[in-house]
């Protein structure tokens, strides 16, 4: 291997141009398992018949213990003796590297293979050692085929160099971020397009349009991967397969196989993490709902608040990313409560639209009742129907009919599209709808509760407070 990564001195060194300043991130808020942590790495992988042998390096290390990941499939785990210090940070139990001043260490271990030789196509995910809350600033591989067995190498990361010497086959590449998987084909592909943030692999050239198209393609907060022209359905983090390559499904693939790694979603839909990655490139990307999704919320915000929108999500990396959590960053982006992504959190293609929320206290007979929201729409003051009226006495469902709102002495039906109720099997007719859907709530506007239900609303700088009128008293 370091007969092979010789004869590249001359790409090393170009490559060593490209490193830029590295740094690391502590908190002295968090415990010492809690703190994060940037780094490099140098992976050397050698493929030899029914096993890889990987011999990673890691530096700029912080002097904290450092958890270690290892693969599920690795074996032979062991220290790398390179000099005297190369892994005097490891511990016994190859579990951690210790507390330490020495900023680079050295680890060999094996992933097992087919004896029958690799798979042309299969693609060899998460087999690299990682640390606990250590992000790869910097990324180095190596890789010797000492099987000869010729096809391509994919990592995701740009290829600096390869040569066919007469013991392996070499390549080496390069880049920023992390690399967790490992793609290898028979068939080799030419590179018909390069950039920092995209290779494209295909076995026929693409389109001058195309290429012109893709002169300044960037996507800002996204690692560069290798695309290839293929039908294959499974891609991985940064090696992606698309059957067209044209600029909307380039820029979709780069940032929908990133984005899941990048956040933990968490909701009842599939457009949440669609909209967050169109909100953080920049692009529209995605379903109808996700792209409508996104349109409202860019529309109303100016420039400086989409700045800050667009920090605070990048922010959120590693974070759990849900319809409430995205509902908190934007009533801080834009200093006013609303529920917007809670509203939307469904399967329906109608949006519920952008509407903003009464941050007062709301109690119900003096008592707080955190589930009553209050919200503004055209100029309308609504309230959460359920929590309101249960709280009133009064139970609320659903028919074929309508809104049914029914107590022991008073029952009411709305038919919802028509422009009349029904009250104590009496119809009434109304010039505006008392109730309103939104998401998957029903809101009832404040001039009717007050005046279909009997309640006195008041309200002070910090609260309102809904009680049976004084009349009926």
């Amino acid at each position: 291997m370091k007969f092979a990564a010789s004869l590249f001195s001359i790409l090393l060194f170009l490559n060593g141009i490209m490193l830029t300043f590295q740094y690391h991130v502590f908190s002295d808020q968090l415990s010492e398992e809690d703190k994060v942590f940037n780094y490099d790495q140098e992976i050397e992988v050698i493929y030899r018949k029914g096993k890889l042998i990987v011999n990673h390096h890691f530096t700029d290390l912080p002097q904290d213990n450092v958890k270690l990941i290892w693969p599920t499939k690795s074996k032979k785990k062991a220290c790398l003796l390179d000099d005297v210090k190369s892994c005097e940070r490891l511990n016994e139990q190859l579990t951690q590297l210790k507390a330490g001043d020495e900023e680079k260490q050295s680890i060999s271990y094996e992933i097992p293979i087919s004896k029958k030789g690799l798979t042309s196509g299969e693609i060899l995910r998460n087999i690299f050692l990682t640390l606990q809350n250590g992000t790869p600033v910097h990324t180095q591989v190596h890789i010797s085929d000492e099987t000869k067995s010729g096809g391509q190498w994919f990592t995701g990361l740009q290829l600096v160099g390869q040569k066919t010497l007469d013991l392996v086959d070499y390549s080496m590449y390069s880049g920023y971020g992390a690399v967790t998987d490992l793609y290898w084909q028979k068939q080799k592909l030419k590179t018909v397009f390069e950039n920092e943030q995209v290779t494209l692999y295909s076995d026929k050239a693409i389109s001058k349009d195309l290429k012109t198209e893709l002169k300044d393609f960037s996507l800002d907060g996204f690692n560069h991967v290798a695309i290839m022209q293929s039908s294959k359905k499974n891609s991985a983090t940064r090696i992606l397969f698309t059957p067209v390559f044209n600029v909307g499904s380039i820029e979709k693939k780069i940032v929908m196989s990133q984005i899941g790694q990048q956040y933990d979603f968490v909701s009842n839909n599939n457009w949440l993490p669609i909209a967050v990655a169109s909100f953080i490139s920049g692009k529209e990307i995605g379903s109808d709902k996700a792209h409508e999704i996104t349109q409202i919320v860019n529309k109303y915000m100016t420039n400086e608040q989409s700045k800050v929108w667009k920090k605070s999500l990048i922010a959120q990396k590693g974070e759990v990313i849900s319809p409430k959590v995205l509902d908190k960053l934007l009533s801080k982006t834009l200093d006013l409560q609303t529920s917007f992504f809670e509203m939307n959190d469904n399967d329906r293609t109608e949006i519920a639209p952008l509407l903003f929320e009464d941050a007062r206290h709301v109690y119900l007979k003096d008592n707080e009742d955190e589930d009553t929201q209050v919200i503004f729409k055209d100029g309308r003051i609504f309230y959460k129907a359920v929590p309101v009226l249960n709280g009133l006495g009064y139970e609320v469902s659903t028919g074929e009919n309508g809104l049914y709102i029914e107590s022991d002495t008073r029952n009411f039906r709305f038919p919802m599209s028509e422009s009349f109720y029904v009250y104590n099997q009496k119809r009434y007719n109304i010039i505006s709808q008392p109730f309103e859907k939104f998401g998957d709530d029903y809101y009832v506007e404040e001039a009717w509760l007050v005046r279909l239900f009997l309640v006195d609303v008041e309200k002070s700088d910090d609260k309102i407070n809904i009680a049976p009128s004084a009349i009926l008293n």
